[in-house]
């Protein structure tokens, strides 16, 4: 017995040439198959939509890593983005120090119902990336839904560490402030490293009373100096310079390299903050020697602030 044609018409107008099955249509015009390759199409176009729509966080959060390193003078591109799940990416970052040296790294992204963004760094130096990964992190914590929708936000909790950062970030218009007293009368006017000192030393007296001047640091290099200034309940040590047309970015880099070197095996030094006051800018690219100072040196947080700027 010959088997039946399929009873359907192509989109040429002319009769199926395929079998039928029982229902008179060959599988591609049988109208069961035709609306079961309807559903499963726009399922896959729902899983689609939906996959790319989890995937906004993912995206959202390399955005803002992205406008953070050009920002801070970083070059980045994303190496690696999953595209499935939409939880993790991988973007690596580079820079040129002011040294000439090449700094690189990579920032790894977790994204759940927070994110995790770990840091690596890719070349011997390192410096900046500490500083790159705070800025990012400040950043990222302004997407919306990383802040929490049921709890009003909580006020930011000022530390002393703030409060000396503040003083340093400030220090140049309260040395300006200085020179206008009534009637002309006789003030400080801040010349040198000494002159600096006896300000910034007022003015922490506003976070502590306990400012201890001048404490011996252990040896460095066959010898021995002494810090500017100690907080010791906070485990913070101030360290001023004052630019000047003999002391510009590299000689001052060179000292805080040394610096930064002693204050390392320090037992009451957790925290190391850097004044370098430059109010005639003799330093040529203070953002540069900031962000190659100020970062993680081993178990040491070091902070550069060049003011004015």
């Amino acid at each position: 017995m010959a088997k039946s044609k399929c009873k359907a018409t192509t989109a040429k107008g002319v009769q199926c040439n395929l079998h039928s099955k029982p229902s008179g249509y060959c599988h591609i015009h049988d109208p069961e198959n035709i609306a079961a390759r309807k559903a499963a199409k726009k399922a896959a176009e729902e899983q689609r939509q939906s996959a790319w729509a989890k995937g906004n966080r993912l995206r959202e959060v390399i955005e803002a890593v992205h406008n953070t390193c050009e920002a801070k003078g970083w070059t980045c591109y994303t190496t690696n983005q999953d595209e499935k799940d939409w939880r993790y990416a991988t973007v690596s970052v580079e820079r040129l120090a002011s040294s000439g040296d090449i700094v690189s790294g990579e920032f790894h992204i977790t994204v759940g119902n927070g994110v995790k963004l770990s840091r690596h760094k890719t070349s011997f130096y390192s410096y900046g990336l500490e500083d790159l990964h705070d800025a990012t992190m400040s950043e990222l914590k302004r997407l919306p839904w990383l802040q929490s929708a049921d709890k009003p936000q909580q006020e930011h909790s000022v530390t002393n560490l703030d409060k000396v950062e503040q003083i340093l970030q400030r220090f140049h218009l309260v040395a300006r402030q200085l020179k206008h007293r009534h009637a002309q009368r006789r003030t400080l006017v801040i010349r040198d490293e000494h002159d600096v000192q006896d300000l910034l030393h007022a003015l922490l007296k506003i976070v502590s009373d306990d400012v201890r001047p001048e404490e011996y640091t252990p040896s460095y290099a066959g010898a021995a100096s002494r810090m500017d200034f100690l907080i010791k309940q906070e485990k913070l040590v101030i360290e001023t310079k004052m630019a000047s047309s003999k002391l510009t970015d590299k000689a001052i880099g060179e000292q805080l390299v040394i610096d930064i070197n002693r204050y390392q095996s320090h037992p009451d030094c957790k925290t190391l903050l850097c004044l370098v006051y430059d109010p005639e800018s003799n330093i040529k690219n203070p953002v540069a020697l900031e962000n190659d100072l100020t970062g993680k040196h081993n178990d040491l947080n070091v902070r550069l602030f060049v003011v004015p700027k």
